[in-house]
């Protein structure tokens, strides 16, 4: 049997009819515990979902440890309603760490999520003024590298970057131990800024999309010139401290700076109100830590994709500025799904017609079979259906 083969099997078993192995833990809904941390916590049903299927979700997860589920997390209606937490096989970026039991109060990998933390202090750096414009040449920012700076090279745009639209070649299709990858190969230049800018373009910019972590690694950069502050210091005064986060590892080392496509590590509660921030107009706690304008603009649709051999054909798909734009057609109805995504099946689902966000972690790493769709499965298997009451409009932003 391959292994595709293997992870086709397994997500079968997320089917809500799937019965329960002999022996299995039945399980049931629990309310998540008030932890004084921020998260006003309420029961399920009282937010109109159904709690008893909300409860053989966890049971599922719990009879099939090799799915992966590391913890699933749900807002709904600004309350925490579920929080459930699962035994497995772990990594720190890329470092085995056995198996752990996740808890409230262990850290875990964001991966690429760590994309769209970068895409939120973009957004409080132009509030700021410390970047005056997303129509900027990226380069400018660059003077150091007189090769670079170019007509050609000057067509792209902070926009460009933000949006992955840049027109330049770059390889991620392959898996991250693959040393093909460009964003390994960048993480191991002794130059990485270069490496990522200097790369030939395919085509130009603006007219395809291409999946592309060095642009992330340049934005970081971009931000650490325009604040003056290094990339983790002003995310913690102006992103983390205001969320009440304390806990962070911010791993890597490219030329000085952390991995700013994938070194993030969070709590889970605290990625939670991270995606709490995108579902209220940028507010926690009645503060304004992000601007309202930049929720909506960076997880609007940026660029639309072509249609894709298996894709719902009712629905809409696209990128925004590190983030993903996402339209699920299900049996309620189209719901618009706002998706920051890491590798290993990290999600946080900002669902605003359901007043939802749905965060979920695992340790699917590298699994590039149809395994990298466990995430959307339990959401449009599980979560969705579960929804009883306030399913709001469809997909306004596609």
């Amino acid at each position: 049997m391959t292994r595709r083969t293997v992870v086709v099997a397994l997500l079968a078993l997320l089917a809500p009819s799937t019965a329960r192995p002999q022996g299995a833990p039945a399980g049931g809904y629990k309310q998540p515990t008030a932890l004084n941390d921020g998260w006003a916590t309420a029961n399920a049903a009282s937010r109109g979902l159904d709690s008893a299927a909300l409860g053989r979700l966890a049971s599922t997860i719990r009879s099939w440890p090799e799915l992966g589920v590391h913890a699933i997390l749900i807002e709904r209606s600004g309350h925490l309603v579920y929080e459930e937490y699962f035994d497995g096989f772990d990594e720190r970026w890329g470092q085995p760490l056995g198996r752990v039991s996740m808890t409230a109060a262990g850290l875990h990998d964001l991966r690429s999520v760590t994309k769209s933390v970068v895409s939120a202090l973009t957004g409080i750096a132009l509030q700021s003024g410390a970047i005056r414009s997303l129509d900027e040449p990226v380069v400018q920012w660059f003077p150091e590298y007189p090769q670079l700076q170019t007509t050609e090279r000057r067509r792209v745009t902070l926009s460009h970057v933000l949006a992955m639209t840049s027109g330049l070649t770059w390889n991620e299709d392959v898996p991250y131990t693959d040393p093909r990858n460009d964003e390994i190969r960048m993480t191991r230049d002794s130059q990485p800024l270069l490496y990522a800018l200097s790369v030939p373009f395919a085509l130009a910019p603006g007219d395809d999309f291409t999946y592309n972590g060095g642009l992330t690694q340049v934005m970081a950069a971009v931000l650490e010139r325009a604040t003056k502050t290094p990339i983790e210091d002003y995310a913690r005064t102006h992103l983390f401290e205001p969320l009440g986060i304390t806990q962070v590892e911010w791993l890597g080392n490219l030329g000085g700076m952390p991995s700013a496509a994938s070194g993030l590590r969070l709590r889970p509660r605290d990625l939670a109100r991270f995606g709490s921030l995108y579902l209220h107009g940028g507010r926690w706690g009645g503060k304004q830590v992000l601007p309202e304008d930049w929720v909506a603009a960076s997880t609007r649709r940026q660029f639309p994709f072509r249609a894709r051999a298996g894709a719902d054909s009712a629905g809409a798909f696209g990128y925004s500025y590190f983030w993903w734009y996402n339209c699920y057609p299900t049996p309620a109805g189209l719901v618009e799904a706002r998706t920051a995504v890491g590798n290993g099946n990290q999600r946080v689902f900002v669902l605003p017609g359901l007043d939802m966000v749905v965060t979920i972690l695992a340790g699917r790493y590298n699994d590039f079979t149809t395994g990298r769709t466990l995430g959307e499965r339990i959401l449009r298997d599980h979560v969705i259906p579960a929804v009883k009451t306030g399913v709001g409009p469809g997909c306004p932003g596609s």
